[in-house]
């Protein structure tokens, strides 16, 4: 019996845990998720990535902007495309 609890609770876990992970990468109109972005784009001092950290920085003003005039959804896609520009990297 405790056998097969356990298995339903690994089993179970298998598929929150990517569900979780998925969140936490998602973008978000928060002052959380902009520092962060903004903290990326200060660190970031690779001269190949001069123009990706720019192009985030223009998305980011256009998030606060739209931050302040209360359109959150328009935000977040700014706050997403600064998010890809940074990750370019990655790639």
């Amino acid at each position: 019996m405790i056998k097969i609890i356990f298995a339903a609770a690994l089993v179970s876990a298998a598929f929150v845990i990517p569900v979780h992970a998925d969140d936490m990468m998602k973008a978000k109109c928060d002052e959380t998720t902009m520092k962060m972005v903004s903290d990326a784009m200060a660190k970031d001092t690779d001269a190949k990535m001069a123009n990706d950290v720019k192009m985030a920085g223009d998305e980011m003003k256009m998030a606060m902007d739209s931050m302040k005039a209360n359109k959150m959804d328009e935000c977040t896609k700014h706050v997403g495309m600064a998010m890809d520009h940074m990750m370019m990297k990655h790639n």
